[in-house]
């Protein structure tokens, strides 16, 4: 009768290799599995601001001198941040009417909201990217009315904001239309 008390080499050697393997799969996963989670957290803090942006046009229209007239967000692609700004004209009471209402009257009015929503930076490893991106889109009570401006100053009907991992291998995609309409 022959018996063994232990395990042999080559077992041992099999059983070490198996993990090997398994744990190097776990480790290829976990890296891509990463990537989507930030992704997937950054589109859902930049729908956020935009909602909450259109939110706050609803609930604090007013029509007097030096009053918010509207609030929105504003991207900088060259500087990869995003923020909630206030839309205040300096000359003139918030009625001047969503016609009126240009890029550089936008551009040159815009005032911080809070410093916890000013000049946001993507999550690490997560960069904006595509061709319809906007430079802002504002929120112009008492509706309110959508205008969604290009890098241009000119208005667009509906954009779309795109993140992508450093990588390049995943990406999501936010989108918005002159009705105010977010899908992510």
């Amino acid at each position: 009768m022959d018996s063994r008390n232990g395990f042999t080499l080559i077992e041992v050697l099999i059983v070490v290799a198996i993990s090997a393997m398994m744990a190097a799969l776990a480790v290829g996963y976990s890296g891509v599995e990463r990537d989507q989670m930030a992704l997937s957290v950054e589109e859902t803090k930049i729908s956020q601001f935009i909602l909450q942006a259109r939110s706050l046009a609803i609930a604090t229209y007013s029509n007097s001198a030096g009053a918010a007239c509207g609030y929105g967000v504003a991207f900088d692609t060259s500087n990869e941040t995003y923020s909630i700004f206030a839309y205040v004209p300096a000359t003139t009471t918030c009625n001047i009417g969503k016609a009126n209402i240009t890029w550089n009257s936008v551009s040159n009015s815009e005032k911080k909201y809070t410093d916890e929503t000013w000049l946001i930076h993507p999550q690490n490893g997560i960069t904006f990217s595509g061709a319809s991106m906007p430079a802002a889109i504002l929120f112009y009570p008492p509706d309110p009315d959508t205008l969604i401006f290009d890098g241009s100053g000119a208005l667009m009907d509906q954009a779309s904001i795109d993140l992508s991992s450093s990588d390049g291998q995943a990406s999501h995609t936010i989108s918005i239309n002159s009705a105010g309409q977010v899908n992510f």
